[in-house]
């Protein structure tokens, strides 16, 4: 798990593999970069790096980039790659996206609910303070695919949205059931289509024993 601290500047990472750190790092998912070495799936690390008190979220990830560099001797190049992906837009309707109250902190959770039967119908997705493109990103893991996001849309908001499986989508992230979400209940289009993405190619990376 990567927590930032902000204000404050202070990285921690507990447990956490240098793959999980290199995507966190450079913004990416685990399909948008070639893998490296079987070790920086499994071998596990706790790092801890202080920066300014007011370094921000990008300026914590640059930091970050150059430990991978210095650490691990990270080498690796971008490059541009045709990918399937997800784009959400604007619908029809007005979004369903609300301003966050006032002291809200930023969270997102997922919280089954229950039918009369007590068991688990569906799945509800609670987020305050979040962005769309937080939004996205957490999909992205669990689809295997970038979402972009082409609504315009920037700042923090409040929303909710239920996801409910049935007897030939028993998943409740399947693609489908997403996609009559966000345009149902978020007032949001989400298509499939392919586009050029950014893709990390890593040269070479070298394994460092993990301190006791």
């Amino acid at each position: 798990m990567v927590q930032f601290t902000y204000p404050g500047g202070r990285l921690n990472a507990r447990a956490t593999t240098p793959k999980f750190l290199l995507e966190w790092a450079y913004g990416i998912q685990p399909f948008q970069h070639s893998g490296g070495p079987s070790w920086m799936d499994t071998d596990r690390y706790d790092i801890v790096a202080k920066a300014e008190d007011s370094a921000t979220d990008d300026q914590m990830k640059l930091m970050t980039q150059a430990l991978l560099a210095e650490r691990f001797k990270l080498k690796s190049h971008h490059e541009t790659r045709k990918l399937p992906v997800y784009v959400i837009s604007l619908g029809k309707s007005t979004p369903k996206l609300f301003v966050p109250k006032q002291g809200e902190s930023r969270s997102l959770r997922v919280a089954p609910q229950t039918g009369s039967d007590q068991k688990i119908a569906s799945y509800r997705i609670i987020a305050t303070r979040f962005s769309l493109t937080q939004l996205t990103d957490v999909f992205a893991r669990q689809l295997g695919r970038v979402i972009v996001n082409e609504t315009g849309l920037s700042g923090d908001f409040d929303f909710t949205m239920d996801l409910t499986p049935d007897d030939s989508r028993t998943n409740p992230l399947d693609p489908s059931l997403l996609i009559a979400a966000m345009r149902e209940q978020l007032g949001l289009t989400m298509k499939s289509q392919d586009a050029l993405v950014d893709f990390l190619v890593i040269e070479s990376v070298e394994k460092v024993a993990a301190e006791n």
